[in-house]
């Protein structure tokens, strides 16, 4: 029993220790954020290559950043950037407002970023994509949210990760794969697991290819969940685009 008890110790120690190594970091955002648990699937991927990150969210439906800002839909946004435990930060604003909501977009990414630098963390830009909703002809650029972004992102050195991007150059290629729900906004499983490859890249460094087509873990209960699935070819030509996409 004492033995028992000895290993139980030792092994309570060495998950603290284990726990406070891992970097946290922290999305906040809305649906195009938690659809599909991405937060999940990007921890998930990178633990899959012995990268163990600890990632956790501040997320509501249709959030933008003025709101998570001043703390509506029950959001404590502010209060976990400045626990300062956060060394990453991925900023996401409601999808349309960068281009229709410019002014407002850029002022609460940039008091974002700056409470983040306060704090010792690093801003990452989520680039979301364009969708048939806010989609028209006046845009001349082919990434119109991305081009939106860039000015902050040069600003305040911060990076942004062009999911906006990697969906186009996926449409463009696989147009026969849908990458949005039925409402033709929201992403599909196909499109969070294509964020996720990018997010994946960007925080670690490293190329998506091989990472498996399937996620899973086990609730409080230690029954077995699944996070998300797609088809194995559909996930290595996911894969294959963020691969080839060149991401600061």
């Amino acid at each position: 029993m004492k033995f028992f008890r000895l290993n139980l110790l030792a092994l309570f120690i060495f998950s603290s220790i284990f726990s406070q190594n891992k970097e946290k970091i922290l999305f906040v955002g809305n649906s195009f954020t938690f659809y599909w648990n991405l937060p999940s699937i990007v921890e998930s991927m990178a633990a899959e290559k012995e990268i163990y990150l600890d990632i956790h969210q501040s997320t509501a439906g249709g959030a933008s950043l003025k709101q998570h800002w001043f703390g509506e839909k029950k959001l404590n946004t502010k209060k976990l950037i400045e626990s300062g435990t956060f060394s990453k930060i991925i900023l996401q604003d409601y999808s349309s407002n960068p281009i229709l909501k410019t002014k407002e977009s850029r002022e609460y990414f940039n008091r974002f970023i700056q409470l983040i630098k306060s704090n010792q963390g690093q801003a990452i830009i989520y680039g979301t994509w364009m969708f048939p909703a806010i989609f028209n002809k006046k845009y001349k650029s082919a990434d119109p949210i991305q081009n939106a972004l860039e000015p902050i992102s040069v600003k305040t050195s911060s990076p942004i990760a062009p999911v906006g991007t990697a969906f186009r150059l996926f449409q463009e290629k696989h147009p026969e794969i849908p990458i949005f729900t039925s409402d033709n906004k929201h992403p599909s499983a196909v499109g969070s697991y294509l964020a996720a490859c990018v997010f994946y890249k960007i925080l670690t460094g490293k190329s998506p290819l091989g990472l498996p087509r399937r996620f899973d873990r086990k609730d409080e209960y230690g029954k077995k969940i699944f996070l998300m699935m797609v088809e194995k070819d559909t996930a290595a030509k996911c894969q294959a685009i963020v691969d080839k996409m060149l991401l600061k």
